[in-house]
């Protein structure tokens, strides 16, 4: 499976979902788009304007941490998350 990363190059948010890929290895296109241009192409995309967003196996995630979440569940290991509840809680407030 290729996933389809619609993104700005200079974000941090896309930059999180990009390593989050890179991570688990995950084989993914990267699609640049200009901020203001971008609205229309990611709106029909995902029924919003923000990047980034990954589509794949029929479907669309926008935003880096539904992303992050997202590729915890189809792609468990190797872990960004801790396994220890405590830990993972305090990640996630991060």
């Amino acid at each position: 499976m290729t996933y389809v990363l619609h993104q700005f190059p200079y974000s941090h948010f896309n930059e999180k979902a990009r390593w989050a890929l890179d991570f688990k290895k995950l084989d993914h296109e990267r699609v640049n788009y200009l901020p203001g241009p971008h609205m229309l192409k990611i709106k029909k995309l995902s029924a919003q304007s923000k990047t980034p967003v990954l589509a794949g196996d029929g479907r669309t995630v926008a935003g880096s941490a539904q992303i992050i979440d997202w590729l915890e569940e189809v792609a468990p290991s190797p872990a960004l998350y801790p396994e220890a509840p405590n830990l993972r809680a305090e990640a996630l407030a991060w």
